[in-house]
């Protein structure tokens, strides 16, 4: 098993998560940093004060997408069975927690990803309210989750044209669960997560923009178009006492209307045709 860790100028962050690490009970798993052309000397803080750890170094910046996607390589490679991927926001709580996981895994050979139950600076979960025992659920949020190898076997890597790090796990989730694999949340699991990373530092504008520009790409890859279309529509519109009313957040309307016009100059009409061809390969993909 390997655990991937992709680092941006994190170092601090980065250390607390290393040393949390070290309380899991559970010998058979190695840690892998992917190092996202820090300059703050996380590398060399790594390689010192952790040298159970492994290092790829990336010489610049490459998106969390790319970083996580040459880690996942790199485990298969190394013939890992079960890789989980951890944000370096991430502490570990209980140090059981990959024990656990892996027994869920080797009871529910129909599992391929589990998610774990991130917890809040403010003590609340962050994706789903607790339950007493795993649930199946349509996604999980990466910064803590465990998937199988042979998933990424299957339905290939992360797709790194999300804009930085905003829905690869949505568009992930989706491939695994076409495959007839089941994505469970454990609430028994408990890591506490920071979440401060990339969004604080993005301003709202922004983030509606990519929000709409990945999702866009989310639905022409993987949805129909009858799917696209409701949720193109329910952007301008709400219910509100069970009417229908226009939405009056002129601000979010024009930033998810720039995403969708952004995302099509992006890619013009040759990465259009690619976007479509690829959609026909995952739905041939999608037998498997």
């Amino acid at each position: 098993m390997y655990i991937i860790i992709v680092n941006h100028n994190g170092r601090e962050l980065l250390r607390k998560c290393l040393l949390s690490l070290r309380k899991t009970q559970y010998s058979n798993y190695r840690a892998l940093v992917v190092d996202n052309g820090s300059r703050d000397g996380s590398v060399e803080t790594v390689k010192r004060e952790f040298p159970e750890v492994e290092v790829i170094a990336l010489p610049k910046n490459l998106g969390y997408a790319r970083a996580n996607n040459f880690g996942i390589i790199y485990a298969l490679r190394h013939n890992a069975e079960y890789i989980v991927l951890l944000n370096n926001d991430t502490e570990i709580l209980d140090s059981r927690w990959l024990y656990l996981a892996v027994r869920i895994m080797e009871k529910n050979k129909d599992i391929g990803i589990l998610g774990f139950n991130l917890i809040l600076p403010n003590g609340a979960s962050q994706q789903y309210y607790d339950k007493t025992k795993p649930w199946e659920v349509n996604e999980v949020v990466f910064a803590a989750a465990m998937v199988r190898a042979v998933v990424f076997r299957k339905v290939g890597i992360l797709d790194h044209d999300y804009v930085i790090g905003y829905a690869e796990n949505v568009d992930f989730c989706y491939r695994v669960r076409r495959c007839n694999l089941k994505v469970v949340y454990v609430p028994q699991i408990r890591i506490h997560h920071a979440r401060m990373a990339t969004f604080k530092k993005v301003p709202r504008d922004i983030l509606l923009q990519i929000s709409a520009r990945n999702n866009f790409r989310h639905f022409i890859l993987n949805k129909s178009l009858h799917e696209l279309f409701k949720w193109l529509l329910m952007a301008f519109i709400g219910v509100r006492d069970g009417k229908i009313v226009l939405r009056n957040d002129a601000r979010r309307l024009k930033w998810i209307t720039y995403g969708f016009i952004s995302y099509v100059r992006e890619k013009k009409l040759q990465g259009l045709i690619k976007l479509l061809v690829e959609r026909l390969r995952r739905r041939a993909l999608y037998r498997c």
